[in-house]
C-alpha cells in the first residue's frame, strides 16, 4: 500500500472514531444499586405481661372460734403479683406470689394473756387457656402448682392456769390450684381480670379447735380481681 493510500485510510479511521466512541458509550453496562435491607426494630419484652390481684377468701378460715368471750379475727383479704408470658393467642403461663390472709385470736384481761395467729403465703406457677373472645370478654380456665408457706404462733401467759409458753411453727407444703374467670380488655395493653381460685394445701397441719387434735389439709376458695398489663 502506498503512503497516499495509508494516509487516506488513517484519516478515514480517525473520522469514524467519534462515532465508534459514541456507540460504545451507548452500550455501557448499567449501574446496579442494591437496595439496603429495611431495618426492623426488635421488640423488647414482646409477649410478657405483669399482673396484680386483690383476693377475698369466701370459704372457712383456718381458725374461727370463740374462747373466753373473745372471737377470732379473720383477715380474709389478700393480694399478689406476678409475671407471665403469652405462649400463643390462647395459652399463657405466669408465676405468682400471693399473701393469702391471716387469723388471729387475742385474750387479755389484765391478768391472764393468750394470743394465737396464723398467716399464709403462696408461690405458684400457673397455666391458662383463654377460650375465646366475645364482645371484648375472654373467659379462661387454668391450673397451677407450687408451695404454700404458713406460720403459726401461740403465746400464753396465764398465772391462773400456771401456763407460760410460746412457740412458733413454720411450714412449707406442696400446693395446687384450679382457676376460672374472665378478662376484659380496657386498652391496648391492659385487661381487667375477675376470677375464682381453689387452692389446696394437702399437707398443711393446723389445730382443729373442735376436737383439739392436729388436722391436715387446708382448702381455700378465693374471689380475685386484678389487672394484667402486656409489655408489647
Amino acid at each position: 500500500m502506498s503512503i497516499r493510500s495509508r494516509l487516506i485510510a488513517s484519516c478515514a479511521a480517525f473520522a469514524v472514531l467519534p462515532a465508534a466512541q459514541g456507540l460504545a458509550a451507548d452500550y455501557d453496562p448499567p449501574i446496579i444499586i442494591e437496595q439496603a435491607p429495611e431495618w426492623v426494630p426488635v421488640e423488647i419484652g414482646s409477649g410478657w405481661y405483669l399482673r396484680g390481684d386483690v383476693s377475698y377468701n369466701v370459704g372457712d378460715p383456718v381458725y374461727d372460734f370463740e374462747l373466753l368471750g373473745e372471737e377470732t379475727s379473720n383477715r380474709r383479704f389478700g393480694g399478689g403479683f406476678g409475671v407471665g408470658y403469652h405462649l400463643s393467642d390462647n395459652f399463657r403461663v405466669d408465676a405468682t406470689l400471693a399473701y393469702l390472709g391471716s387469723d388471729r385470736y387475742r385474750y387479755d384481761d389484765g391478768f391472764d394473756f393468750g394470743e394465737a395467729s396464723h398467716t399464709a403465703w403462696s408461690g405458684l406457677v400457673n397455666g391458662y387457656w383463654d377460650i375465646a373472645t366475645v364482645m371484648g370478654v375472654t373467659p379462661y380456665i387454668g391450673a397451677g402448682v407450687g408451695a404454700t408457706y404458713s406460720k403459726h404462733h401461740v403465746s400464753i401467759d396465764s398465772p391462773t392456769l400456771g401456763v407460760f409458753d410460746e412457740w412458733t411453727d413454720r411450714q412449707t407444703n406442696f400446693a395446687y390450684a384450679l382457676m376460672a374467670g374472665a378478662s376484659y380488655k380496657v386498652s391496648q395493653n391492659a385487661s381487667i381480670d375477675v376470677g375464682y381460685q381453689f387452692l389446696h394445701t394437702p399437707g398443711m397441719e393446723y389445730l382443729d379447735t373442735d376436737t383439739l387434735t392436729i388436722a391436715e389439709g387446708v382448702k381455700q376458695h378465693q374471689i380475685k380481681v386484678g389487672l394484667r398489663y402486656d409489655l408489647w
